[in-house]
């Protein structure tokens, strides 16, 4: 990103607000004028009959002296900085012309219109005011900081959007065995975790080892869990016991085996369900058709040799 990032943002924002708090601190003052032009208005017109303004048609001079007078006391009574009486005069007799920083407006007497001119002074850049524009600019400094610090992650997140997936698809899937908690994961959705009962997830185990060891055996469902895996089967058990998960006599690992390899490719189907090239290499097989059942058909991991394995709490 160009080192002109802060800068610019700082520009922008500071521009936003202090043109946002120019104009409301303008409209404020423009309202405390009109509020004070009113209370003189009214102070003259309850006092209008008490002047000795001059009168043409009369040809009464007036007092000149006493108006300016009355002037000067008025506008000590209505102290305010912005906004002050500057004359009364009969609009027959007066050729209005202002400076910038005047205004008038008219009162009806008896004899006709009466004019009061004030001078009012708009200024917005006072000490308050710079103090409240220097603080403003501050923030915006702040503001463009942290607004760079999200546009650089939003790029960086931008740049490397696929940087998990592009890992995961050319790194091998890894099932992963946690024995402290007893469930079933993988490398490629670590969150999701399938839990095992402990005489399925250690006959898994155990088939595991088994058929890394010999890949070539038939494992029949019709005939006894070789001894080697049921020995094996055990030591996770009794790892299991170590653990504190249980109490309980060792299971018969040759007992409703069916239902053991139903449970642990339930599991298998849930970590594995969106990786379906992957089950051949960690999926028990199933019997299919007709006399599935016979000694043809083997639940050993045949291609268990392709996986990878990570097995915690071992």
């Amino acid at each position: 990103m160009s080192k002109l990032t802060i800068p610019v943002f700082t520009l922008i924002l500071f521009s936003m607000f202090s043109s946002v708090f120019y104009i409301s601190a303008k409209q404020k003052q423009q309202d405390v004028v009109k509020l004070r032009i009113n209370e003189i208005e009214k102070q003259v017109a309850l006092d209008l009959p008490l002047l000795d303004l001059s009168n043409k048609l009369l040809k009464h001079v007036g007092n000149k002296e006493a108006i300016d007078d009355y002037i000067k006391k008025l506008n000590g009574l209505l102290p305010n900085n912005n906004v002050t009486l500057k004359n009364i005069t009969p609009a027959s007799e007066s050729t209005v012309k202002l400076a910038l920083d005047e205004s008038v407006s008219y009162l009806r007497a008896n004899n006709g219109h009466v004019l009061l001119i004030f001078n009012t002074q708009n200024k917005v850049t006072t000490v308050r005011h710079f103090i409240v524009f220097t603080i403003l600019f501050v923030l915006s400094i702040c503001l463009s900081m942290w607004l760079k610090l999200i546009l650089v992650q939003s790029s960086h997140n931008t740049k490397h959007p696929n940087l998990s997936n592009d890992a995961f698809e050319h790194a091998p899937l890894s099932l992963i065995i946690d024995l402290n908690s007893k469930t079933l994961s993988s490398s490629y959705a670590i969150d999701l975790q399938t839990s095992l009962a402990n005489k399925p997830l250690c006959f898994y185990l155990a088939l595991v080892e088994f058929c890394e060891r010999h890949s070539d055996s038939v494992l029949n469902q019709n005939k006894n869990v070789p001894d080697e895996l049921v020995e094996l089967a055990n030591k996770y058990f009794h790892r299991l016991v170590e653990l504190g998960h249980t109490v309980r006599k060792r299971p018969n690992f040759n007992s409703s085996l069916e239902k053991t390899l139903s449970e642990i490719r339930a599991a298998l189907d849930e970590v594995l369900n969106d990786y379906p090239d992957q089950k051949d290499i960690y999926y028990p097989p199933k019997a299919y058709g007709e006399g599935s059942r016979s000694r043809l058909h083997s639940y050993g991991l045949v291609n268990i040799d392709k996986g990878h394995i990570e097995i915690i709490g071992k």
